[in-house]
């Protein structure tokens, strides 16, 4: 869900000085992901397993991503390395996703003000 940046009450000044620092982090970041990082505890079925008592085997981690309907994407992170690393491009891929959003709700309060949002 999209966080709603207060627009409304900025002057335009603000505004596009605001915008002009957004632009400037928008790189984004080359460990970047667009997925979700699931943390797991799983039971085997055996009748006789700890797990059938309660005690689940885990966590194990998981990357998935929804690329189409009906695809996804899933794999198991097995070192620790893999699991820091998705993890942090998971929280890179969110911050740079509210640069945008909040850009993005900068540029229609501008064009609701009746300013152009590319300067001559």
């Amino acid at each position: 869900m999209a966080k709603i940046y207060k627009v409304r009450r900025t002057s335009t000044l603000a505004l596009r000085r605001r915008r002009d620092r957004l632009l400037h982090l928008m790189t984004p970041p080359p460990d970047l992901l667009r997925a979700s990082f699931v943390e797991r505890f799983t039971t085997c079925g055996k009748s006789n397993c700890r797990c059938a008592r309660g005690q689940r085997h885990g966590p194990f981690f998981y990357l998935t991503s929804s690329l189409a309907p009906g695809h996804i994407l899933k794999f198991l992170l097995k070192t620790p390395d893999q699991q820091a690393a998705a993890a942090h491009g998971v929280a890179a891929y969110q911050e740079h996703w509210e640069r945008l959003e909040e850009l993005s709700q900068i540029n229609a309060e501008l064009l609701r003000r009746g300013e152009q949002l590319i300067r001559d």
